[in-house]
């Protein structure tokens, strides 16, 4: 057993983050004690018995997920430390001679010795990490004969292999933006323009009512059509490397908008700013002529959202940016009914860039979700 590593402290690990189980280090010491007074040594078995008494809950859904990763930890153990293993542990169970008996009995207690050493330093671990206590370490005695560290059964094998330095590294995740899923379906909805078109199928109480007293005699009622949603949305989302670090984000924008129940959606995608062409896909060069498109847009029923930094992730003032994104503006104006700008970046962040020149032009909010709400409390007003 090392004494740079606690034991089954990758185990403990792994469980953490690969497993999600909300572990913490004083859990960890609690094994590290019911280790040293002697439980779970035996076996696997009554080892997953002791973890589960103290990092699961019962009845909950950890427990399926410490079943699966608990035997994943040790099969990713060499085959042939499992088999001494398992060897061992059926030594450990079967009958032997006397002599293998009394090896066992005085294995075993310096086995518990061992892992009791572990238990009382426990405080030692901090944060996944052996600190130096401030404590003397207790000198054992010197014999003529040393007897080997022996490791508990259930803790035989070598350790799994480190994982890469991720110190360095991050995780990026939708749930990490400031505006998840949920947030964007539910403000997409007080995005409606109500209007009464196909089939009769809804009945008009007030009318019905109004021919009954008229006539004195109920024939049939006032039928009209259903209210539907007629809002058609464009979105127009800036594909640009300033765009990278939001780019799940603008996905996700793009995925509720085919879902929001609009009667038309429609997502391009541009480079810094809109040119002559618009592109129907990220990674893709197909595109669409801007002079095309805007004749088939409804005056009375097409919004415009724009999804970008406006230049204000690299800074400073491109006046060139301005003037394009000027002229394009001005060429959909009179083809639309309303147009927003939402920008990922903070309002702080736009001072002294392109994106405050751009906010002169259009209104711009902040791609967030009180600035989403504010964006759409904007067109309804």
């Amino acid at each position: 057993m090392s004494r740079n590593k606690p034991p089954l402290f990758d185990l403990f690990i792994w469980l953490r983050e690969q497993a999600d189980l909300p572990l913490t280090i004083d859990q960890y010491h609690l094994l590290l004690r019911a280790l040293a007074g002697g439980f779970g040594l035996t076996n696997r078995d009554r080892l997953k018995q002791i973890c589960r008494l103290l990092w699961v809950k019962p009845q909950s859904s950890q427990a399926d997920r410490f079943e699966q990763y608990f035997e994943q930890y040790f099969e990713q153990l060499p085959a042939e430390e499992t088999r001494r293993r398992g060897d061992a542990e059926t030594r450990g169970w079967g009958d032997g001679d006397e002599e293998d008996k009394e090896d066992k009995g005085d294995k075993e207690t310096r086995e518990i010795k061992e892992i009791g050493r572990w238990g009382d330093e426990g405080d030692e671990v901090v944060s996944g990490n052996v600190a130096t206590s401030s404590s003397p370490t207790p000198q054992l005695t010197p014999t003529s004969s040393p007897t080997p560290q022996l490791t508990p059964i259930a803790l035989r094998g070598e350790l799994i292999k480190e994982q890469p330095n991720l110190s360095r590294r991050f995780s990026l995740r939708v749930q990490d933006f400031p505006l998840t899923r949920r947030q964007i379906q539910q403000n997409w909805r007080y995005l409606r323009l109500p209007i009464r078109e196909g089939a009769l199928t809804e009945l008009d109480l007030e009318a019905t009512v109004q021919q009954i007293s008229q006539e004195g005699i109920f024939l049939e009622p006032i039928l009209i059509p259903r209210r539907l949603n007629r809002t058609q949305l464009l979105l127009l989302i800036d594909n640009s490397s300033s765009m990278v670090p939001f780019r799940l984000l603008s996905e996700q924008l793009a995925a509720t908008v085919k879902a929001g129940g609009f009667a038309k959606a429609d997502i391009y995608y541009f480079r810094n700013c809109p040119r002559d062409y618009l592109y129907f896909y990220s990674n893709r060069p197909d595109n669409l002529s801007i002079s095309y498109l805007l004749p088939q847009l409804h005056r009375n029923r097409t919004i415009v959202f724009i999804i970008s930094d406006g230049g204000s992730a690299r800074g400073g003032i491109n006046r060139d940016r301005i003037q394009l994104t000027d002229q394009f503006l001005e060429n959909l104006t009179p083809y639309i009914r309303h147009l927003v700008w939402l920008n990922p970046l903070p309002e702080s962040r736009w001072r002294g860039t392109t994106a405050e020149a751009i906010s002169q032009l259009v209104r711009m909010f902040e791609l967030n979700s009180s600035g989403l709400k504010a964006a759409i409390r904007s067109i309804k007003c």
